[in-house]
């Protein structure tokens, strides 16, 4: 693995729990193989444990930070795999990767990657989100593609 100093100018591709593609590993791939630098990112978000836990359960003190917790474990640990399969695939093309497993909101964690690695390009996903819940909320890739000071590409 490279060290992060060695990852300027790289391609970022940006994964999450919610954002996961194949068509974006390739794009990603496909872009790195020029420049011979790949950064994985994967967020293990917490957006999607508060989805799924969003419950009050008032007999029960703890329960949601302890379901939430441990979901938040298993998204960590499923992001691994996936990134170790994305990295292997990039070194079998001569690709040097770094990867970053991190837990937190898709937008920040990225903004911050960014903000170290100074990549040229970023690939990421759109989630499959309803209309309304990016209004109401907005959209963390439409925040890293406004703050993130290179070209964001998003599939």
């Amino acid at each position: 693995m490279a060290h992060s100093s060695d990852m300027e100018g790289c391609v970022m591709l940006a994964l999450s729990t919610f954002r996961k593609s194949e068509k974006a590993v390739d794009a990603a791939i496909e872009k790195a193989r020029k420049i011979k630098k790949l950064m994985v990112v994967y967020v293990a978000d917490v957006n999607l444990a508060r989805y799924l836990v969003g419950v009050k359960y008032g007999l029960f003190p703890g329960l949601k930070e302890s379901c939430e917790s441990e979901m938040l474990v298993q998204y960590q640990y499923a992001g691994r795999a996936y990134v170790a399969e994305v990295a292997d695939r990039a070194n079998k093309e001569g690709i040097a990767v770094r990867t970053n497993v991190r837990t937190g909101r898709f937008a920040v964690v990225c903004l911050d990657e960014v903000q170290l690695e100074k990549p040229s390009l970023v690939v990421t996903v759109r989630s499959k989100r309803p209309e309304w819940v990016k209004k109401f909320f907005g959209s963390p890739v439409d925040e890293l593609i406004a703050k993130a000071g290179c070209p964001v590409t998003a599939i």
